[in-house]
């Protein structure tokens, strides 16, 4: 359910820790007879070594059948009604869940359970070799061959020093993928696939007691586990580079700039997301205004933050007309990244925020992954209030005191992405 107090959405949950060591978030919505179970393991692309990139994708990838399960999950939650149902890795989380019709929360509980539970006893060495390919496929088609997709390998190699683990990008590296074993497969579930390392929400028509009863049915019985430590990279001194890459899918020369910056729900994060946000912002962003309707050298300006818990990132992308002169842009760049918006632009972009945190309480499975990223940050599932207050708390000065500290050019990498032309042959018979 979700209270209004004055004009602050609250969350009601309820939770608690099982014996096994499994975090248990139960956020009860009879508005509609659906049901959302969302399982979260607190371990990522930044938790790998550096000889085995994309290793925690890959494993999202084979975590789908079990051993009283042996048929795909998605086809068994097909059947039973699912409208939803899909699976995600980042830097700090792998997810699971779905969205199935409130009389068939047996069975998603009993579905994760099985996953969590009994993984290793029915997997078998060709579902590896079958994904690896699926994998490396996924790495050619989202990130090797579209537009501008060099540049994000180009950008993480040069804002990350060697070891660090977000040098490389989830989808990790081909002869990572390809190297992977079975003993690797088993050696990481046995690791973070344990019930202290995950968090289990529950959202939408669902009584509180018949939650507990189902959860301590299918998850009770686990024995006690324990979470595992977590590596933290040392410090390190951002340095400026430059680079020039030729991209043979791109179209238009874009100059992309990126900072490091500030972890999750660190301070200066919502100031910083403010400013992205205002910069680009169609018909009022500086950015946008100076540089698609004033000056009219860029096709498309982008800007936007991300944070984790070993730190962030600050990125700002201008998609440049054909024929425009990239030292006109580099130089409108320096002088509006180094200027604070104004309080009107806040203003604008704090509402925004606010309205796009309620529109997405309509979702259940949104709701849940609201749910579940404030239970990873910050230890309180219902933190969305909190949230909106740091937004709202944000001045002008707060966000000219967050440039001066992050958008410095000495910690600046720009990689400028220039169309390959090349002439295809004509195959046609």
């Amino acid at each position: 359910m979700i209270v209004f107090e004055r004009d602050t959405p609250r969350l009601v949950v309820h939770r608690r820790t099982l014996a096994c060591g499994l975090d248990v978030i139960v956020h009860p919505d009879p508005a509609a007879p659906q049901v959302c179970v969302h399982v979260t393991y607190r371990v990522g692309s930044s938790d790998e070594s550096p000889e085995r990139t994309g290793f925690a994708h890959l494993f999202e990838h084979l975590f789908k059948n079990s051993l009283h399960m042996p048929a795909h999950h998605y086809e068994v939650l097909r059947r039973a009604g699912a409208n939803e149902a899909n699976a995600s890795t980042g830097a700090d989380r792998t997810s699971y869940y779905e969205v199935v019709p409130s009389h068939e929360l047996s069975l998603a509980l009993w579905l994760e359970s099985d996953r969590m539970g009994y993984f290793e006893p029915a997997f078998q060495p060709e579902r590896l070799t079958i994904q690896q390919s699926v994998v490396r496929a996924e790495r050619r088609q989202r990130y090797e061959d579209v537009p501008y997709g060099p540049e994000r390998f180009a950008l993480a190699l040069a804002l990350y020093p060697p070891g660090h683990p977000a040098r490389h990008l989830t989808i990790g590296l081909h002869e990572h993928i390809q190297a992977a074993t079975v003993d690797d497969v088993l050696a990481f579930y046995r690791t973070w696939y344990v019930p202290a390392n995950a968090t289990l929400v529950i959202a939408g028509d669902v009584e509180l007691a018949e939650a507990d009863a189902l959860v301590d049915r299918y998850f009770g019985t686990f024995p006690a586990s324990t979470r595992p430590r977590r590596q933290t990279p040392p410090p390190f001194t951002p340095a400026m580079a430059r680079d020039q890459i030729a991209d043979r899918f791109a179209a238009l020369v874009r100059i992309h700039r990126a900072w490091p910056g500030p972890a999750a729900f660190a301070s200066d994060e919502p100031e910083l997301d403010i400013l992205t946000n205002a910069w680009c912002a169609v018909g009022t962003g500086a950015l946008w205004k100076r540089l698609v309707y004033e000056t009219q050298l860029a096709q498309r300006v982008s800007a936007w933050t991300t944070n984790g818990r070993l730190g962030g990132e600050i990125h700002v992308a201008i998609d440049l007309r054909t024929g425009a002169d990239p030292d006109a842009v580099r130089a409108i760049l320096d002088a509006e990244c180094a200027r604070p918006i104004d309080a009107a632009a806040i203003a604008r972009q704090v509402t925004r925020r606010e309205a796009g945190a309620i529109w997405s309480l309509a979702s259940l499975s949104r709701r849940a992954t609201i749910l579940q990223r404030y239970a990873l940050y910050t230890d309180d599932p219902d933190g969305l209030a909190a949230d909106l207050a740091r937004y709202r708390a944000v001045t002008t000065a707060s966000i000219a005191a967050a440039i001066e500290r992050w958008l410095r050019a000495d910690a600046m990498v720009e990689i400028t992405t220039h169309p390959d032309r090349v002439v295809l042959t004509d195959r046609r018979p």
